[in-house]
């Protein structure tokens, strides 16, 4: 049963009375909205919509899904589904990024250490699961770009990956990024479809112009992502920078 299921329980006949029907109750929604990580070499992009619904209802235009994790660090998280959820997750990660910071001698905290910490949150609350689905990233101690995606109760790949995304337009989203990203069903020219094209990195103007041709198409096709586009663009050259886009409104 998916987490937005609502529990159906058949009428029960009580001797001598009338039937009974047994109630439960949801305590889960989902407020739409989609996100994206892409990983470069030295760099990587953390992108979100800014629509918040609930179901036919646009409840804001302007609400943020990506958050950067301390002034100073190269961590960012992007987090969609439940939106209180999605929230508690961010402030609790920033409180440990905040926390670890001032308990190891100002030393910020990895991104291998902020993956692990992410997947211990989520798991532990696997009972209750808490209905978000997370991409971090950021940059290790080398300059490399590291991303990783969890699904509600932490399930996360060690290694990484090279791109991610999650939230209502994700299906429309993935397979694009397996062709562009990963060079999925891509050849090398003049092999006649026999050899396929090696993956490599992609340079940084590239990347920014897939995020927002995924996000134009995704808004064209899916009343739940619109509005605007945030993206983050974490970089060990320049830094940490963002950006909103106007994406359509309706």
């Amino acid at each position: 049963m998916s987490f937005l299921a609502t529990p159906s329980y058949p009428q029960q006949n009580v001797p001598g009375g009338e039937p009974t029907q047994r109630h439960g109750f949801n305590p889960y929604a989902d407020n739409g909205g989609s996100i994206i990580g892409i990983a470069g070499d030295d760099f990587l992009i953390m992108a979100g919509d800014t629509r918040h619904t609930a179901g036919y209802n646009i409840n804001s235009r302007t609400e943020r899904k990506v958050y950067r994790l301390g002034e100073e660090s190269s961590l960012v998280l992007a987090t969609v589904g439940f939106g209180a959820d999605a929230k508690w997750l961010a402030d609790t990660m920033k409180r440990a990024v905040d926390d670890f910071k001032f308990q190891h001698n100002l030393k910020d905290m990895t991104v291998s250490a902020a993956a692990q910490f992410l997947f211990t949150i989520l798991y532990g609350n696997r009972f209750f699961p808490k209905y978000a689905y997370c991409i971090l990233g950021g940059l290790d101690k080398n300059g490399k770009a590291r991303l990783f995606s969890y699904d509600p109760v932490g399930s996360y790949s060690k290694e990484g990956e090279r791109r991610a995304a999650a939230g209502a337009a994700s299906s429309l989203i993935v397979p694009f990024l397996d062709n562009q990203v990963e060079f999925k069903n891509q050849y090398v020219p003049g092999t006649q479809g026999m050899t396929e094209r090696p993956v490599e990195y992609l340079p940084l103007e590239k990347v920014e112009m897939l995020v927002k041709d995924a996000f134009t198409s995704a808004t064209e096709r899916h009343i739940e992502v619109g509005d605007g586009l945030q993206m983050v663009i974490v970089s060990a050259q320049h830094g940490v920078r963002e950006e909103i886009i106007e994406l359509k409104r309706d």
